[in-house]
């Protein structure tokens, strides 16, 4: 059987934006959610871990598409404590961060596939930079808007 390595970045702003990256199938995918509260406390980590829960979710039907492979998705993050999280390294020690790691283990039980989360640093995300362009364009408007242009 053939064994087919599917690699998924993702990424997770405090402001409310969640991004991932599909290098298999090409794909994006930009949401955005409620921001977390300024300086919230462990409020970086639940936006990475969302956006891992998400990447997962939105990748699930092009997953099941693929038959007759042996499939290896590897979930990439810059957020190395998240990564460390997943892979049961290092406690949880939030209960909202808890509740959604559970929900994506209990996501995992259901399939077949074998997940690798894996730590990627932050200039090599492809998710960190589609996030950052958004910054960047939000910048350029107000700087614009200032400038009267």
């Amino acid at each position: 059987m053939r064994t087919l390595n599917i690699a998924i970045d993702v990424d997770g702003s405090p402001s409310g934006y969640i991004s991932w990256h599909n290098h298999f199938t090409n794909k994006s995918k930009i949401r955005t959610i409620r921001p977390s509260i300024k300086n919230e406390r462990f409020g970086v980590q639940r936006m990475e871990m969302l956006a891992i829960y998400f990447a997962i979710v939105d990748n699930l039907k092009a997953f099941k598409k693929l038959k007759r492979t042996r499939q290896v998705i590897i979930v990439r993050s810059d957020s190395q404590s998240t990564i460390e999280q997943l892979n049961k390294k290092t406690g949880i020690r939030d209960k909202l961060i808890q509740r959604i790691y559970n929900s994506i283990k209990k996501m995992l039980d259901k399939i077949a596939y074998t997940i690798v989360f894996d730590y990627q640093s932050r200039t090599k995300n492809l998710a960190g930079k589609i996030i950052e362009n958004i910054y960047r364009e939000r910048y350029q408007k107000t700087i614009d808007c200032i400038l009267g242009k």
